[in-house]
This record gives structure tokens, C-alpha cells and sequence, in this order.
């Protein structure tokens, strides 16, 4: 017994405008989210043209937007896993109370994670404590 299988299977379906469920699924979404801004009355029309204008901009360059052969969700989500994986991101309203003779480089630090006595930014010999 024979079977054909299609050579396409690995392929995004194409509903709208050549664009697949998911990329039409972001302009329906950015097209409710400016419908939504737009009807806003407290705000004066002329402020409420840039956030439109954003979102709209967005929404196309999530939908039909490539670049070097990928879309721009993908390229997005490996800015967030990046970003994410080697940045901490810490988000406080008060300003850092950081001070300069808290910051010890990794030589300064013995293997039992005692601070070696004296050993500063400046006076730090690499030498004695390698």
C-alpha cells in the first residue's frame, strides 16, 4: 500500500492576506486596542493619534514584518530570552544607595568568601593575591 505525503507540511497556513492565524490574530488584536484608544473622549483627539499610530505601527511589523528571513515576533522573543538570561532587571522607585567600596573584584575574594585585608579597586595587586 502506497501513501502520498505532502511536501508542505511544515508550512504556516495562509488565511488573510498571506498572513497565518497567529500574525492575523496580532492585527485583530491591535485593531481592538485602537478602536478602544480612539473612543477614549476625556483625551483630546490630537493625543490620542500618537498611541494609535504606535499600536497600528506595531501590529504591522508584528504581521508582515521579516528581517534576514525571520519574522519579528521570533526576533522579539529571543530579545526577551536574551535580555533575560544575562541582565538582571530590577525595577525600584527609590535611587540606589550603592557605594563605591562595596563593589570588590572576584579577586579580591578568597575561596572561603572572606574579603582578603586590603584589597580595594585601587590597591588591589593581582600578583600577591592570584
Amino acid at each position: 500500500m502506497h501513501a502520498r505525503v505532502p511536501q508542505d507540511v511544515d508550512l504556516e497556513d495562509k488565511l488573510v492576506y498571506g498572513l497565518s492565524p497567529l500574525r492575523f490574530g496580532y492585527l485583530v488584536v491591535a485593531a481592538l486596542g485602537i478602536v478602544s484608544l480612539w473612543r477614549v473622549d476625556a483625551v483630546p483627539a490630537g493625543l490620542r493619534l500618537l498611541p494609535c499610530l504606535v499600536l497600528a505601527t506595531a501590529a504591522v511589523l508584528m504581521a508582515w514584518g521579516r528581517w534576514q528571513g525571520r519574522s519579528v515576533d521570533g526576533w522579539l522573543v529571543d530579545v526577551v530570552i536574551f535580555a533575560r538570561r544575562n541582565y538582571r532587571i530590577c525595577v525600584s522607585w527609590r535611587p540606589s544607595r550603592r557605594r563605591p567600596e562595596s563593589i570588590v573584584p572576584l579577586g579580591a575574594i578568597n575561596s572561603l568568601g572572606e574579603r582578603v585585608q586590603g584589597a580595594t579597586v585601587e590597591s588591589l595587586d593581582l600578583q600577591r593575591v592570584a
